[in-house]
């Protein structure tokens, strides 16, 4: 690690509506906070292992292992997953691994709603809240409870290809979205569409479409953002955070960084130039 670059950005997560991104600092070895407001900061090429946090306890990758992909190298991987394949396509319902606890807790499928459009998901149980946030959806209803994370999965994947729902929306058509504010009877109308067809192949659950509206972009850009690069100096105006894209706007129009992607880089705060200029924006629980 240079002496340019001496903080490691070591997690992404989201604590209720609040965006958190975490550093490891080396030279202190302590842990702190990204500052996100304003966007002010460098961000480099590679990924190295975030590490692994036991008991509350942050232990840095004793290796710096370059990665390309994943978060963690092999010997820093969560001892509750050890396969991480399994986290998106689960092999079995526990008996293959000696951790089943992760594959067999009660999970659900469920609908996402952004704005005009829909996706299928699923989750377990208890992280439907979290996971929807972490999606940036602006509304979802649990539809099916599963007995295991494998029944959730292949479930997901027949009501996704039986009634053409997808299962993942490419982010440029989300940021389409972004431009205007959602409507809830819209959104409403969306959900009960795709609900009365899956109601006729199989009875889901009659859940209320949950309104998730306090992470919104409080700043609406005039056209689409475009994702730039994580590998860059980012600087500019705050717009919003939503899901996994910080919205920010440059002089040559809003953009959208990928804060998910940043994650196992190292990172500077760059300088304040004109601290006069920059505007408060904070995230609250309205």
């Amino acid at each position: 690690m240079t002496e340019e670059y001496c903080k490691h950005i070591i997690s992404f997560h989201w604590q209720g509506y609040e965006p958190v991104v975490l550093l490891y600092d080396t030279d202190s070895e302590s842990i702190e906070k990204l500052p996100l407001d304003p966007v002010d900061f460098a961000v480099s090429e590679h990924k190295y292992c975030v590490g692994q946090t036991a008991n509350g306890k942050y232990t840095p990758c004793p290796n710096h292992t370059k990665l390309s992909k994943s978060y963690t190298c092999v010997a820093c991987n969560p001892p509750n997953i050890p396969i991480m394949s399994c986290v998106y396509e689960p092999r079995c319902e526990g008996e293959l691994c000696q951790y089943p606890s992760f594959c067999t807790k009660p999970h659900v499928v469920y609908l996402a709603v952004y704005r005009n459009l829909a996706k299928v998901g699923m989750t377990s149980e208890k992280r439907f809240n979290e996971r929807i946030i972490e999606q940036g959806a602006d509304a979802a209803a649990v539809i099916f409870h599963c007995s295991s994370r494998l029944e959730a999965r292949n479930l997901e994947k027949e009501i996704s290809a039986k009634f053409k729902i997808p299962q993942e929306i490419k982010p440029q058509r989300l940021m389409k979205q972004w431009v205007s504010s959602p409507s809830i009877i819209q959104m409403e109308n969306v959900y009960q569409t795709y609900l009365h067809k899956i109601k006729l192949w199989r009875k889901p659950l009659d859940s209320e479409l949950q309104i998730f509206d306090k992470y919104p972009i409080r700043v609406r850009p005039r056209s689409p953002p475009k994702i730039v690069s994580p590998a860059s100096k980012h600087r500019g105006e705050l717009l919003g955070i939503k899901g996994r894209f910080l919205v920010y706007r440059t002089p040559k129009g809003p953009v959208a960084l990928d804060i998910s992607d940043i994650v196992g880089r190292e990172v500077k705060v760059l300088p304040d130039t004109n601290p006069d200029e920059k505007k408060p924006y904070i995230f609250s629980n309205r």
